[in-house]
């Protein structure tokens, strides 16, 4: 039992050692690790001559902590010489292909294994995720001759959005490329693409393809955005993804099949493990085939322990069982610490043990057949009450019809459609015509019925605001309470507890105004708000299939729990006035203002008007005149005053407006913040506008990537000449200042509002460093 015991701390103290790579600012430095590392061996040292529990527990701790910072320091290293060059490489695919013949291909990202750069063989292959918009669809196993300019993937980082810097470094996707030149060396593709091959013709004949895909193959790529939304909003997106419960029923069903297969042969070649280990390795081959991501290898991974301890004879808790999981995956690969699947899957098993343990069903229910929905409903209401916090923290909102959805998810997508596709792809590789098209048909006419129902309950999702995260955790308080029986003896406790969890809500706002310049790359987006209500200038842009405001916006704004009272629109390009229609559907109530006579304006931006909001005057100082397509010389440029201090926002202003807003305004231009004209282009920032405004703090809004390399090098130079302290988004992330009575201070995502390694700068650094 002492054993067991000291097994399970160590597990733990591992992972805990592991998991702060969520939290360090910086990487350590080659020689603070090997400082820590020799700390370490003497402590082993140590122990070894004279045996301490509690130094043991320090040692694990630290062991787990340099393995994950050296793991992820040498995928660093890795891949670093590699950014922002052009270079020759030979790479095998590793995705497989998918994607319809007879349709006309659009460009997608596609994964290679590099093993050779330059025609020097790599000792390590390096993964690199392709921007390919050739005309000929590559296949997995396929070794190509790739001529490419490289970049790292960098993340627009900002409150409440979406990190996708820490994805790419969790998924071994930092490093993308955009395609030169392409030459084919071997057309040999691997056992993963010719089984594809044989399914896809049956797969392409459906009209929910991309879901047969994602549950076939793992191929989440295809996804039809209608699809998504209603399967994240309506909470059974977790059903699509391969998991636990997918791994659970290939095995199930292998092992079921073998027991019948059994049934008739003779008794003395039938072995107990034989249906165990079919099983497995049924359920192994599926998880390779569907790629191996982190939760179908915590699913084989737990299967392998139970199958383990069914020959050993040896019973452990469910708890140790999920311990001893984490550990050894994290001994695997550190940097699943990163993945949000990673939390969400471990956080999932955890809620299901807790409920199981600390709120059973009762036992004269559990094993009858005709209590099935009671259990269900046992099993979701628990659920959706424990996972309230990840939900929040990871989609930062819950579905209000989760509970009624996963009951008819459930059993459809597991007794019914997921067997269908299993059956249809075992009888696709037979070459079983009729009866695969029947399997593939059941499975498709099943997704029609679940689409149907769920569109009827695709109304209830509900966007959490951050000072509600802590209120969460009342489903765990709720089950600890009742378990316990706690509320008769400490209900005083109880009572405090339940505040100190609504004390976030109303938590008053540290500063007077707040103004944040978003991170929406090539665009423009700030938000001025009292902690309650905002006022926006500019929406950012408008992309192919989404915008800044649906995708970094929104969020922000919802993050904040702030209400859009107003919209001011600089003039109507596209990086500038993007995402307006989104922005009006979403708060119909905001008035806009503009210096555009097209638009159904509630306030003409015009030279000398003024109002004050919130105890803020904000004045407008160009343009003279309305026009019927505000360009770049047209920007609505606004002063925002508090009485003692100042920001004054320019848009896209141009020189020869610059010099005219000189001579008319001339010192009554100075300000406190100033909002780099133009993204820092050679069109503006002129040194009589910048001697006239003489700002404190300059803020550049740009992409790293940006074709037009903004800011430029003369501008950058220009600000350094007259000692001009300036902040761009691409290298800072979202930029946030915050205005008191008397003092005011600038804070960044990267630099003081969550400086994290994996927020990093990685590659060559900018002209504006």
């Amino acid at each position: 039992m002492r054993q067991s015991y000291s097994l399970d701390l160590l597990a733990t103290m591992f992972s805990l050692g592991c998991l702060t790579l969520l939290f360090l600012p910086h990487l350590l430095s080659d020689l603070q690790w090997y400082f820590i590392a020799i700390i370490l061996l003497v402590l082993v040292l140590f122990v070894l001559v004279k045996f301490c529990w509690y130094l043991s527990i320090i040692i694990v701790f630290g062991l787990g902590f340099l393995w994950s910072v050296a793991y992820s320091k040498q995928y660093l290293t890795n891949i670093s010489p590699y950014i922002d060059k052009t270079l020759v490489v030979k790479a095998k695919v590793v995705d497989i292909n998918t994607r319809q013949k007879t349709t006309a291909i659009s460009p997608y990202y596609l994964s290679f294994s590099i093993f050779s750069i330059s025609g020097f063989t790599l000792s390590n292959n390096i993964p690199i995720s392709v921007y390919w918009d050739n005309t000929i669809a590559p296949k997995s196993g396929q070794t190509w001759q790739l001529t490419l300019k490289t970049k790292v993937m960098h993340s627009y980082l900002n409150e409440g959005g979406f990190d996708s810097q820490r994805f790419s470094i969790a998924n071994r996707s930092l490093l993308s490329a955009k395609l030169v030149d392409a030459k084919l060396l071997d057309d040999k593709s691997n056992l993963k693409q010719l089984i594809v091959d044989l399914a896809l013709p049956y797969i392409d004949l459906f009209d929910y393809r991309d879901i047969l895909l994602a549950l076939t193959f793992g191929d989440r790529s295809q996804l039809d955005e209608s699809h998504r939304m209603v399967m994240m909003q309506t909470g059974i997106a977790h059903l699509m993804a391969i998991s636990g419960m997918h791994i659970l029923v290939v095995f199930g069903l292998s092992r079921l099949l073998v027991k019948i297969v059994l049934f008739f042969i003779p008794k003395r070649f039938i072995h107990f493990f034989v249906p165990i280990v079919i099983g497995w390795l049924s359920a192994f081959f599926y998880a390779w085939l569907t790629g191996f991501n982190p939760p179908t290898l915590r699913a084989i991974l737990a299967l392998s322990i139970w199958i383990y301890l069914c020959y050993k004879k040896n019973q452990i808790s469910a708890w140790q069982k999920v311990n001893r999981i984490i550990a050894l995956l994290l001994l695997f690969d550190p940097l699943m610490i990163l993945s949000e699947s990673f939390w969400l899957s471990c956080y999932a098993v955890i809620s299901l043990i807790f409920l199981f343990e600390w709120l059973p069903i009762p036992q004269e229910i559990k094993y009858k057949k005709r209590w099935y929905m009671v259990r269900l409903l046992h099993l979701q209401l628990g659920l959706t009450m424990l996972l309230l916090p990840i939900q929040c923290f990871v989609f930062q909102g819950v579905s209000g019809v989760s509970i009624l959805t996963n009951l008819i998810a459930i059993p459809i997508i597991s007794l019914c459609t997921f067997p269908a596709v299993l059956f249809a792809l075992i009888f696709s590789l037979m070459d079983c015509f009729y009866i695969a098209l029947w399997c593939w048909s059941i499975a498709d006419k099943s997704l029609e019925w679940l689409f149907f129902s769920l569109n009827w309950f695709n109304f209830l999702w509900l966007k959490i605001p951050a000072n509600f995260y802590l209120l969460s955790f009342v489903g765990w308080l709720t089950v600890i309470i009742i378990r316990t029986g706690s509320w008769r003896r400490f209900s005083v406790t109880l009572a405090v507890i339940f505040m100190l969890l609504i004390t976030p809500i109303f938590k008053q706002p540290h500063y007077r105004w707040r103004l944040d310049m978003l991170d929406v790359g090539h665009g423009l987006a700030i938000v001025i708000h009292d902690g309650k209500s905002a006022i926006l200038y500019d929406t950012g842009a408008k992309w192919e299939k989404s915008s800044a405001v649906e995708r970094i916006i929104i969020p922000f704004l919802q993050w904040h729990n702030l209400n859009v009272q107003g919209i001011i629109i600089s003039h109507q390009h596209n990086d500038h006035v993007g995402g307006l229609d989104m922005l009006q559907y979403v708060y119909p109530k905001a008035w806009l203002m503009s210096s555009s006579s097209s638009f159904n304006n509630d306030y003409q931006c015009l030279a000398g008007n003024h109002f004050i909001w919130n105890e803020l005057t904000f004045s407008v100082l160009w343009p003279n005149k309305l026009v019927d397509y505000a360009q770049n010389e047209d920007s609505c440029v606004v002063q925002i005053s508090d009485g003692r201090f100042s920001v004054l926002l320019t848009g896209d202003l141009e020189r020869n407006q610059e010099y005219q807003l000189v001579t008319k305004y001339q010192n009554q231009l100075t300000s406190t913040i100033l909002q780099a004209p133009h993204h820092g282009s050679n069109t503006s920032s002129s040194y009589p506008f910048l001697n006239h405004v003489k700002p404190v703090k300059l803020l550049v809004s740009t992409s790293r990537y940006n074709p037009w390399k903004l800011p430029s090098s003369k501008v950058i130079r220009k600000y350094q000449d007259l000692q001009l302290d300036s902040y761009v988004t691409a290298k800072t992330g979202q930029i946030s200042l915050f205005f008191d009575k008397q003092t005011w201070q600038l804070k960044t995502m990267r630099g003081e509002i969550k400086p994290r390694w994996y927020h990093d700068w990685f590659g060559s650094f900018p002209i504006y460093e």
